[in-house]
């Protein structure tokens, strides 16, 4: 019985001191400013914007994230859009007061259009995919992540996708600012952010 106990506790002891990171990572409104972006096949584009992303937990370590964002950039009487938005699914996976995983499941929308006024070309398809992060809290004021994702699209002649996304934050009480950077397979993107947790 006395083990019982003790391994409860132990299990309340982490999910409680997961509880701080949890809060930051999970129960947020977040506005990115994408500093850099490149296409690897049309490299002549710097494309920059914004990202907004919205996350709240719910029910025992499920979440849910909603992320839009829009870029742009012109070069040589060429304009170059793209837009996209991603829904999730998540679950948290709490493994000691410093470290925690995630999975989610993904659906969202990529739309790029390349255009000099009088043509365009491009492509608008929907994907859905997989993802997992790994969070360490390095200090109580900063935490790391690192993630894999895979993104099947909804077109014939595209490749699916796969990304790695590694990032840092640092939380000044409910405010955190921190920088992200990912690598898709044709494409990056760096981005530097304020967080709002609630």
């Amino acid at each position: 019985m006395k083990t019982i106990l003790a391994s409860l506790s132990l299990v309340g002891a982490m999910t409680m001191a997961s509880s701080a990171f949890a809060a930051q990572d999970y129960d947020f409104v977040q506005l990115n400013g994408v500093v850099k972006s490149e296409y690897s096949d049309i490299d002549e584009f710097d494309l920059k914007g914004f990202e907004l992303r919205g996350s709240k937990s719910f029910g025992s370590n499920f979440f849910g994230e909603l992320r839009y964002r829009d870029l742009d950039d012109s070069f040589s009487g060429v304009d170059f859009d793209e837009s996209r938005w991603n829904a999730s699914l998540g679950y948290v996976i709490p493994m000691s007061n410093k470290v925690h995983f995630d999975v989610r499941a993904n659906y969202g929308d990529i739309d790029v259009e390349l255009s000099n006024g009088d043509e365009s070309i491009g492509f608008d398809t929907k994907y859905y995919g997989v993802s997992g992060y790994a969070h360490y809290g390095l200090t109580q004021d900063v935490n790391l992540y690192a993630g894999l994702e895979y993104q099947k699209l909804d077109i014939d002649e595209g490749d699916d996708q796969k990304a790695y996304h590694l990032g840092a934050t640092y939380t000044f009480d409910a405010v955190s600012v921190g920088t992200e950077y990912v690598k898709y397979s044709d494409s990056d993107a760096l981005s530097l952010f304020v967080r709002y947790s609630f």
